[in-house]
């Protein structure tokens, strides 16, 4: 026998409660990016002030950084807004994979290994551990 480690995908069923959970979350993090854009842009100008006093190319690079922070955020609140029309069309019931954790796993002489290699998954419904699979097959206590 000998002890691997491997990682376990950790999905959730798409319930009322967790679908309403997800969007609030994200429109957070849409209303806090926003609000970055919008600070981002006030210091900008403070910014842009200041460089231009020191000559064109401390300004140049300035404005190219102010702009690129700019369109970081943009990307991110763009990104956060399409995953936000995805959830909202999603179906109830629907696994969504969310994160990966590790576990140990022993493998014997005879284990069939591509059973091992489909790993585990750890299936959650409102916040409880609904179902454990290993294998694609689901483990019974």
């Amino acid at each position: 026998m000998i002890t691997i480690r491997q990682p376990v995908a950790v999905k959730f069923i798409l319930t009322e409660t967790t679908k309403q959970q997800i969007l609030q979350e994200q429109r957070r993090q849409v209303e806090r990016l926003t609000a970055e854009l919008e600070q981002l842009e006030q210091q900008g100008r403070q910014l842009l002030e200041q460089a231009m006093a020191q000559g064109g190319d401390v300004a140049q690079q300035v404005r190219q950084r102010i702009e690129q922070e700019r369109n970081n955020r943009i990307g991110q609140r763009e990104q956060l807004i399409q995953q936000i029309q995805q959830i909202q069309q999603m179906e109830l019931g629907t696994e969504i994979q969310n994160m990966s954790v590790e576990t140990t796993v022993d493998v014997h002489v005879g284990d069939d290994w591509s059973k091992i290699l489909r790993g585990a998954e750890i299936i959650i419904k409102d916040g409880i551990v609904h179902e454990i699979r290993r294998g694609g097959e689901p483990v019974r206590d």
